[in-house]
């Protein structure tokens, strides 16, 4: 069987598995909510829908790497000269992605491809395991903490008062969707990482972070000189002013970049599942493929470009400017 015929089947068995969930699973009016929802607690630590799924992607990230490189552990000298299967399909995506890299920065791609190429490999897959059936429709009815009590609140105000929300409406009989009795919350048991602002920030953090310390790694207190111009006059004074708050902003700019797109994405799968429930709303899944990917690459890039530009000095970037 060719890899052609493997790729066509494992599509036509995604979409039998998708129909058959969609026409067997209770299917209500959709409810959207913004927050992750809770699922249990270990200890005083909540786990959401959302941290349990990036902690199954963290795992399949780990098992598909032992697998792709258990003959390179092995010392298989045919799995070096000819790479096959998983461990060639990984090692081209490592390769493409670090090629990419180097086009963006070539002097520190790979200083900087582990931080960069975690960002990207972490946030594809949660994109895209957002779309797979079963995530975001499957769960339970939650009846305690105060998420419960909230969404509740949420619900009966809106159905009570917003009429022009059919989608955060439900009315009093039905109670949520997927038939969960009045007074108590669906809440899924999968939900995509990246519609979670906890993991989108907390990515934003860790890619500020690694830019200002590699800033002040290559520069010294040189770095600053960038953000407080006190020699060129009050225009350049306030132009670096303004940079050191673009330098923070990136923070806000990659968090509500990454959550809005994807979390927008799934609003608009489910309100189309909801008004055309067949096969009508499967272009729009496609649509959301390209966007997981493409936010993931930008998120990544940028990062890269981010790094890049703190390492070298605003002198540094005019003598490139002018050779070239």
């Amino acid at each position: 069987m060719s890899t052609k015929q493997k790729v066509w089947i494992s599509v036509a068995l995604v979409a039998v598995v998708g129909i058959a969930l969609r026409f067997t699973l209770p299917v209500g009016k959709p409810l959207v909510s913004v927050r992750a929802e809770e699922l249990f607690h270990i200890g005083g630590y909540t786990v959401t829908n959302s941290l349990l799924l990036t902690w199954l992607v963290m795992l399949l990230l780990v098992v598909l790497s032992l697998i792709a490189t258990s003959k390179l552990r092995r010392g298989d000298e045919t799995a070096l000269r000819q790479p096959r299967g998983l461990q060639n399909t990984m090692e081209y995506a490592v390769e493409t992605f670090y090629n990419t890299m180097s086009g963006v920065s070539p002097k520190y791609a790979a200083r900087f491809f582990v931080v960069v190429a975690t960002i990207f490999f972490l946030v594809l897959p949660s994109n895209w395991l957002g779309l797979v059936p079963g995530v975001g429709s499957v769960g339970i009815c939650f009846t305690g903490g105060a998420h419960a009590s909230a969404d509740a609140a949420l619900v009966a105000s809106a159905g009570a008062s917003d009429s022009a929300a059919p989608v955060l409406a439900a009315t009093e009989g039905e109670g949520y969707s997927h038939n969960c009795p009045a007074g108590t919350a669906f809440h899924p048991f999968l939900r995509s990482g990246s519609a979670d602002l906890n993991l989108t920030l907390a990515l934003a953090l860790v890619s500020f972070l690694t830019t200002e310390f590699w800033g002040f790694r290559k520069q010294g207190l040189g770095y600053l000189g960038k953000f407080f111009i006190f020699n060129q006059g009050p225009i350049q004074f306030f132009v670096g002013i303004i940079e050191l708050i673009s330098e923070f902003a990136r923070i806000i700019s990659f968090t509500f970049r990454l959550f809005g797109n994807i979390f927008a994405g799934e609003v608009v799968l489910l309100v189309m599942a909801f008004l055309f429930p067949t096969l009508l709303s499967l272009p729009f899944y496609g649509l959301e493929l390209f966007v997981g990917l493409v936010q993931a690459f930008v998120f990544a890039m940028l990062t890269m470009a981010f790094i890049d530009m703190a390492a070298e000095s605003h002198g540094d970037h005019g003598h490139e400017e002018h050779a070239h």
